[in-house]
């Protein structure tokens, strides 16, 4: 699959976040995302993409991906099978510990 806009940061706590399916344009030339550059608290790092940078979806949204370990490229398994579950969930945390209850 491929990611038409995204960033991948650092959190304090040293988890990397991903977030998928940006809009290009509110995330290019404006300087929000550079690799290296530190975001604070509440800053705007992008909007969410529409259906051309979503993956043909046709409800606009956002992928949030966490990983202890650096990504290695742009993408993270957003999805496993159940067997595989308690031992992915060791590298790549459930964004819930972030986000709070969302379903």
């Amino acid at each position: 699959k491929e990611w038409k806009q995204l960033g991948i940061m650092r959190t304090m706590i040293k988890v990397w976040a991903l977030y998928g399916h940006l809009d290009s344009t509110s995330t290019i030339g404006r300087g929000r995302m550079k690799p290296g550059k530190k975001v604070k608290r509440g800053q705007i790092i992008g909007r969410i993409g529409d259906v051309h940078e979503n993956g043909g979806w046709s409800m606009p949204h956002l992928h949030f991906q966490l990983s202890i370990f650096p990504p290695l490229t742009h993408d993270m398994p957003g999805a496993v099978a159940m067997s595989e579950r308690a031992c992915s969930l060791v590298t790549y945390p459930d964004p819930r510990l972030i986000l709070g209850k969302l379903y």
